[in-house]
């Protein structure tokens, strides 16, 4: 009886073991590298802002527009840093979109610095 019992607890093992190994789904091929996130960077200058609060504001309506992922506002210096996924959206589009609401604050792309 003991050893009945061994070979169904063996038995009974094998059973998740062999499915765990065999009944997996094979992975998926890697997506192809166009369909991956292009995420580039862009300067741009920031007009209108008149407060401490205002950069907050402009960050709001710059990781709204399709395909920013991020932005940060410097009040100080009126620039903005923003992140983006260049097979969704454009600087020039960028400014573009967020220049049509009329909320008194205007932006444009930020001359590199030369060196």
């Amino acid at each position: 009886m003991n050893r009945n019992v061994k070979l169904l607890f063996v038995g009974l093992l094998a059973i998740p073991v062999a499915t765990l190994a065999f009944g997996q789904a094979k992975p998926k091929a890697q997506e192809p590298a166009t369909a991956k996130l292009q995420v580039t960077q862009c300067a741009l200058r920031v007009k209108g802002m008149t407060c401490d609060s205002c950069p907050e504001m402009v960050k709001e309506r710059l990781v709204k527009l399709e395909g920013v992922k991020t932005a940060t506002v410097d009040y100080k210096t009126g620039t903005a840093q923003v992140q983006y996924d260049s097979k969704k959206i454009n600087p020039e589009k960028i400014v573009a979109a967020f220049n049509r609401d009329a909320s008194g604050f205007r932006v444009e792309l930020s001359e590199p610095k030369a060196k």
